[in-house]
């Protein structure tokens, strides 16, 4: 059984010491529960190395010839899968500070509950990446819902941005919002470059009550008001 540890290290952009981690670590766990006892395991630029305490205490090797093709499929299955939750993991990190961010998307996929799926054009990570995130039907203004095609493209606010695993799979879940009353604070923000912008009140696709430090061009509350179809009060407060 060999480990092509630089392809997989490049499939799914970890460091090569990571990866030889990882697969130590599951095949041990696979084993173990496989043969019902403890196993080690060591992978090094020789192959495997397995050593199994059967029984008693006294550890003995583990020849790869006398494992079944079964259970070395289902080793290199529970491997790769370790290897995607640790991709998640490292993904995540890289993508936290999303969250709380606003973000044009284009929306790739409506589903039957009309949650809407829509990819995200990351260009200011290290390496741009494109994401896909989601939008269920509670979270898209009422005038909005069931109106939305795809091909199309909006502002959305990213509520959040976690890791999640399954069976047989792990991936970073991003949740887009288009009600929240964040929206039309941050839009405002990064149009201005103003910070302090808040919104105290919103009723998505009526309007949205603004505070601001100071005032702001007219042209960036127009660009607000066109994207969310609702009418932006803006208030000036300013701070002492």
């Amino acid at each position: 059984m060999e480990l092509p540890l630089d392809e997989l290290a490049h499939k799914y952009g970890l460091p090569r010491p990571v990866v030889m981690d990882v697969a130590e670590t599951a095949i041990a766990n696979s084993l173990t529960k496989a043969f019902r006892s403890p196993v080690t395991c060591r992978v090094d630029g020789n192959g495997l190395r397995l050593i199994a305490y059967l029984g008693s205490n006294d550890p003995k090797a583990v020849e790869l010839q006398t494992i079944s093709k079964k259970l070395r499929r289902d080793i290199a299955y529970t491997v790769e899968l370790e290897l995607q939750k640790r991709q998640t993991l490292y993904e995540f990190h890289a993508m936290r500070e999303l969250q709380g961010q606003v973000i044009k998307a284009t929306i790739s996929r409506i589903a039957n509950n009309h949650t809407l799926y829509a990819i995200l054009e990351i260009s200011d990570l290290q390496n741009p990446v494109i994401l896909l995130g989601e939008c269920s039907l509670m979270k898209q203004p009422p005038h909005e819902r069931w109106r939305y095609r795809v091909g199309e493209s909006r502002i959305f606010f990213v509520s959040s941005v976690r890791p999640v695993a399954g069976r047989g799979y792990a991936r970073v879940r991003i949740i887009l919002n288009r009600t929240s009353r964040e929206l039309p604070a941050r839009m405002l923000v990064q149009l201005t470059g103003v910070d302090g912008i808040k919104c105290p009140r919103r009723v998505a696709g009526g309007f949205c009550e603004i505070v601001t430090p100071q005032r702001i061009p007219k042209s960036a509350i127009n660009t607000v008001g066109k994207e969310l179809q609702e009418h932006v009060q803006v208030y000036i407060k300013k701070t002492s």
